[in-house]
Order: C-alpha cells, then structure tokens, then sequence
C-alpha cells in the first residue's frame, strides 16, 4: 500500500497542474473579446478616439467598422451569469440595459475611422465557455454628441 502511494504521489502532483488548464483556456475568448471591445471607466468617454484604440488594440481589419463598450467591466462580465453558480452556454443574450458604444467606422479612403458615439442595446453571444465572445447586434437607443 505505501509503496503503491510512493508512484501515485508524484504522479497526482505532476497532473495537478493538468486540471486548471480548460478552466483557463476558457477564458481565452474572454480575455480576447475585453481587449479587443473594452474601454475603462478611468477615462472620460470622450478621451477615447477611433484612430488611436484601433492601431493600439489590434482590432480586426477585415470588417468596415469595430464596437468599444464603455462601461465597468464587471457588468459586461456578469452578463452570462444564469444564477450564482451557472452561466449560459453557447446562446444569444440582449444586455438588459443600455451602455455607451463608440462604433468606428472605416473611412472612404481606408486611411481613418469615423466616430459614433450612442447609447444601445447589445446583444453578446455567451459562448461554450460561459463567458461572452462576441457581439452579435446592436440597437440604437439614443446618439450621444457633445
């Protein structure tokens, strides 16, 4: 028996490590998606601009425009929290309120981005892993200007 715990002991401590890695590949998509849409509350919404958040996030060029959702992280991240200890899973949920959105938009010439600013609704895609992917629609609810 206590020989049979001498090759079980090191063998468990060398999977231990194993276990944690789905939980953190989950949340890959998570953290991409907080990169790449995010914006913090430490700054005023209108210190962010389209030019300078596209070249420093890296956002995807292969579409005519990209969303920034500024608002505190924590409600963008308990959005896919079914109750206290469950999340949605690969469904299509709308935000029950509304946050601010800065939508770049690519200009004619290829070479900048065009700013709207607004409040709307967002439906996000909660992915396999529980936690929000993508955006998948917008609804206007009011243009913000200054």
């Amino acid at each position: 028996m206590s020989s049979s715990l001498k090759v079980l002991g090191p063998l468990l401590v060398l999977l231990f490590p194993l276990c944690g890695l789905p939980a953190d590949s989950q949340n890959l998509s998570w953290r991409e998606f907080m990169k790449q849409h995010y914006l913090s509350t430490s700054l005023e919404f209108y210190d962010y601009r389209c030019n300078d958040l596209m070249r420093e996030r890296e956002a995807p060029k292969d579409k005519n425009y990209h969303i920034f959702i500024y608002t505190l992280w924590h409600q963008i991240e308990h959005m896919c929290i079914r109750n206290w200890r469950d999340r949605y899973r690969n469904v299509y949920i709308w935000a029950p309120y509304p946050f601010k959105i800065l939508k770049c938009d690519l200009e004619d010439n290829k070479k900048g981005y065009k700013e709207h600013r607004s409040y709307s609704y967002i439906e996000f895609h909660c992915g396999m892993s529980g936690f929000i992917d993508s955006i998948e629609d917008i609804r206007l609810l009011d243009s913000i200007s200054r």
